[in-house]
């Protein structure tokens, strides 16, 4: 038995290689999902053949148990298998069923020859039709799987999407404006290839609330997300305390905010809260390590809060929210966190660390303290969730930089106030 896994391009007979259409026109046995099925129909109605046997199947598992002859269907009696074409969307090495088919054929040792032909794929169709080139671009896809669409449009300038299931032009458009990302382009490619083939191109702003087809895909193209001022330190530990915009607000200084986000160094997908944010200027560096990381800035002042919101502008952190309000009540409603930052507790601390890690017991906190009080309540406290094994065996770590500071023609050494940074790690459920 010969399979041939074939890319049908866009789904139209035109966006069908030479080779592609050949294979179709010899099978004994078309495979696939419905979509694809009618294109191969109408390519042999197009030359006046009959089509053969056609077997809806949409997962390489379900194609495997037609090849296998798990599912007996009586419609294969007496066909000849020689010939068997498994029709797949776009291309065959981009996000298609052919590697899982191919995979699934080894391990159930199912004897056949496999040939795969590749066809055109929609970011090449996409990008032709805008007139731009792809080599540059990054290509991802939300159809049916996970995707942080928010991280990738943050770590890339030039995005293609595929798109489908819970995330559609509409929710990742919606989720752009919620962001503060208004301002970038993005084209929407309804059925590319069809008579009714749509390409729009408009801000997100301006495609706020329009409908699109499900069979779509997006290119997000965006310029610098960042002040020029800033632009050689995002993504970098260590940002000068300069650099941020100021206020009355406290300020955690550049060389322990770098300890901190190192400790902290949250991995793709995770939560970090920064409690008693101050100017944000720990969130920001978070965020700015790590796109795919959502960081919430906690903060009870108001005017502090409309400085997170300035630098989280001026940084391009659009993946940090500035969340209002006193801990622990203002983590209400806040996804879980993996790790988090308390840079100020206002007395509240065994409450904050209490709530933590009620919503994840195996939650990784730093906790900041600069007085003598402060140390010695969160040594007892930390001490009580070990006791209580809630944590397990925690860490102090005592911080003191000195800088240099112009006095005359001398370089005078000026120190900064001593930070203890303890850190603890919950045990989990």
């Amino acid at each position: 038995m010969n399979v041939t896994i074939v890319g049908i391009g866009m789904g139209m007979p035109d966006s069908l290689t030479v080779q592609a259409a050949d294979a179709i026109c010899e099978a004994t046995v078309l495979i696939g999902a419905k979509r694809m099925l009618d294109s191969a129909v109408d390519i042999l109605a197009d030359i006046g053949q009959e089509p053969p046997i056609c077997i809806k199947a949409i997962s390489a598992t379900q194609i495997a148990a037609v090849l296998a002859d798990e599912v007996p269907d009586d419609r294969l009696k007496g066909v000849d298998m020689r010939q068997v074409c498994v029709v797949c969307s776009g291309d065959t090495g981009f996000y298609s069923l052919a590697t899982s088919l191919i995979a699934k054929l080894e391990e159930l040792q199912i004897p056949c020859g496999v040939t795969v032909l590749p066809g055109l794929t929609t970011v090449q169709v996409l990008a032709s039709r805008l007139g731009r080139s792809w080599q540059n671009c990054k290509l991802a896809s939300a159809h049916g799987r996970d995707c942080d669409a928010l991280g990738l449009v943050l770590e890339n300038e030039d995005l293609f999407l595929l798109t489908g299931g819970d995330q559609t032009p509409m929710t990742i458009i919606s989720l752009l404006n919620e962001v503060g990302l208004g301002d970038v382009e993005v084209t929407v490619a309804e059925r590319l290839s069809y008579p009714d083939e749509t390409i729009t191109t408009a801000t997100a702003a301006e495609l706020a609330g329009r409908e699109f087809n499900s069979l779509a895909s997006m290119w997000i193209r965006h310029g610098q997300l960042c002040d020029d001022a800033v632009k050689g330190y995002v993504g970098f530990s260590g940002i000068p305390d300069d650099c941020f915009i100021r206020g009355d607000a406290p300020m955690t200084k550049a060389e322990v905010r770098g300890f901190i986000t190192s400790r902290l160094h949250p991995a793709a997908g995770e939560v970090v809260y920064d409690i008693g944010a101050g100017t944000g200027s720990t969130s920001i560096e978070t965020a700015s390590l790590q796109h795919f990381a959502r960081v919430y800035a906690i903060e009870k002042e108001e005017a502090a809060c409309a400085l997170i919101e300035q630098n989280r502008m001026h940084f391009g952190a659009y993946n940090l929210s500035v969340v209002p309000g006193r801990a622990p009540d203002a983590l209400d409603g806040l996804p879980a966190p993996d790790a988090v930052f308390v840079g100020g507790s206002t007395g509240n601390l065994e409450q904050i660390l209490d709530a933590v890690l009620e919503a994840n017991p195996a939650a990784r906190i730093l906790v900041s303290a600069v007085t003598m009080e402060t140390v010695a309540q969160t040594s007892s406290l930390l001490t009580s969730l070990e006791q209580a094994k809630r944590i397990g065996s925690f860490s102090a770590t005592q911080l003191a930089a000195t800088r240099t500071k112009m006095l005359g023609h001398y370089h005078m050494l000026r120190p900064e106030s001593p930070v203890f940074i303890f850190e603890a790690t919950g045990i989990g459920a």
